[in-house]
């Protein structure tokens, strides 16, 4: 038997807890079978193959008190139980695994990269992506931009000894530029480049941030209309941006957007286009208007041909990281668990680290279940569409497709990669909103913690604590990307 970190047991309430251990079963046919209550899902080849999984089945659904048997087409048999985990009522699920499983699966959720080899360069293709250099020099540069100051790096002690780890330090992007989400930064910052640049281009100089923000140069930088396809927080960023050098600016919002998002987008200047479809249709049309009326994209997706203001979009985002860098450590963390849609956000903070830190952290990419794209890139080897449709409450990560640009980082260096069921996201919200002892509160949004969210499904399951490496000394980063924007917590 496996037990999890006592820690985590310890905070265990076993009055509601139907099951809480790790059962090894030996197996007849090859081997042996682990038989793990966990979030997931019994893997449908092991159904066909083993006649001894309904003898186990049938054993586990009597333990459990008579809780329902799912049946899921897509993903085989669940058996669901809920247990309370640190205060909060958590389901879980009953699912077996073949340890001589040829994929990379750790379980159904869980898959490690095999191409994230150590040690592994940072070479001229990451570069091109994610240079590092000039970064501190940028920082400066956003000084000139009203309400910029860097974000508070929290430390939670309380919550850390209860997972089991040594540390777990919080960049906390809800207080970012005073309207609370990390795309604050890609945003300004991309529009801020194109000005420049164009400034640039005409009288071959680059003139600062702050010369063109007070007006200079109007008669380049006036004629630029900015446009963006976000479900919120992104064209929150953008319409900032151009309202900041005094631009016109349209975004194209996906139907299942927030009534209060939209309303944030439209106080900041701009001029709002609702979609009937999702983020990818919103990206079509966007792209579609902005050729017919020659507006300038500022997209956090690439496509052919168009992937220069996504890297600028990414160097916006590495600013977070750099000033972590600065607040927190004589010791660079060693995981990271950061949350992806087309994976910008994912993209800068793994690639910042692994061009600075002397060892690369271990980085595992977390993600909705049904907005699993980078999951499904990872098991395929290459850029692969989502299994699901994409809709989920975690609004910034609901993307079918990962932005291409972002492969040579997150492809070749993210270690792991998870997804998290849509009911793990309430008790990451609570915890952060209401701390353990006397770690300082977060307000956080559906998406923002979605890193706590993989974290605290990873405490939950021993093998998976195990096989990331976590433990006493693990030095934790996890990233509020957004706070409660619209989505209040439910009570």
């Amino acid at each position: 038997m496996v037990d999890p970190p006592e820690a985590m047991l310890a905070s265990w309430d076993q009055k509601t807890c139907c099951i809480c251990c790790i059962w090894s079963m030996p197996c007849m046919e090859a081997g042996s079978q682990v038989l793990k209550i966990v979030s997931g899902f019994i893997d449908p080849r092991l159904e066909r193959r083993r006649s001894s999984i309904s003898f186990m089945m049938r054993s586990c659904i009597g333990l459990m008190s008579g809780r329902p048997m799912k049946a899921r087409a897509s993903s085989g048999v669940q058996v669901t139980s809920t247990f309370t985990f640190m205060g909060h009522s958590v389901l879980t699920s009953l699912a077996c695994y073949d340890p001589g499983m040829t994929t990379p699966r750790l379980a159904p959720w869980l898959a490690k990269n095999p191409r994230a080899t150590r040690p592994l360069e940072f070479g001229r293709e990451q570069q091109f992506v994610i240079n590092p250099n000039g970064i501190p020099e940028l920082c400066e540069e956003l000084k000139a931009c009203p309400a910029h100051k860097p974000t508070p790096l929290y430390e939670l002690p309380a919550l850390a000894a209860r997972l089991g780890v040594g540390e777990i330090r919080v960049k906390d992007e809800s207080q970012r530029f005073g309207f609370g989400a990390f795309k604050a930064l890609g945003g300004v910052i991309a529009v801020a480049n194109v000005l420049t640049g164009a400034v640039g281009e005409a009288h071959h100089f680059t003139p600062s941030f702050e010369s063109v923000m007070k007006g200079g140069h109007k008669e380049i930088t006036g004629r630029f209309v900015f446009t963006a396809a976000s479900s919120g927080n992104h064209g929150r960023s953008v319409a900032a941006g151009a309202k900041l050098f005094g631009n016109r600016c349209v975004i194209f919002l996906p139907k299942f957007t927030s009534a209060e998002k939209e309303t944030a987008i439209r106080a900041r200047g701009a001029e709002v286009i609702r979609v009937d479809g999702d983020y990818d249709t919103a990206v079509a049309e966007c792209r579609r208007q902005a050729e017919t009326n020659g507006w300038t994209i500022i997209s956090d997706t690439s496509w052919e041909g168009y992937d220069s203001v996504p890297r600028s979009v990414m160097r916006g985002y590495c600013v977070l990281v750099h000033e972590a860098a600065v607040q927190q450590w004589g010791a660079a963390p060693t995981h990271v668990f950061v949350q992806a849609g087309v994976g910008g956000l994912a993209a800068a903070v793994i690639g910042y680290l692994w061009a600075v830190c002397d060892e690369r952290p271990v980085s595992i990419v977390v993600e909705p279940e049904s907005a699993d794209c980078w999951f499904q890139s990872n098991l395929a080897g290459q850029p692969t569409l989502a299994s699901g449709d994409a809709d989920t409450v975690m609004g910034g990560l609901a993307c079918r497709e990962i932005s291409p640009v972002t492969w040579p980082i997150i492809g070749a260096a993210a270690d792991w990669f998870m997804t998290i069921q849509e009911d793990g996201v309430l008790p990451a919200r609570r915890l952060y909103a209401n701390p353990l002892g006397h770690d300082p509160a977060i307000l956080s949004g559906p998406s923002g913690c979605a890193g706590l969210a993989g974290l605290m499904r990873v405490c939950t399951d021993a093998a998976a604590f195990k096989a990331l490496g976590l433990g006493p000394t693990s030095r934790v980063l996890l990233i509020n990307s957004e706070g409660n924007l619209g989505e209040p917590l439910p009570s």
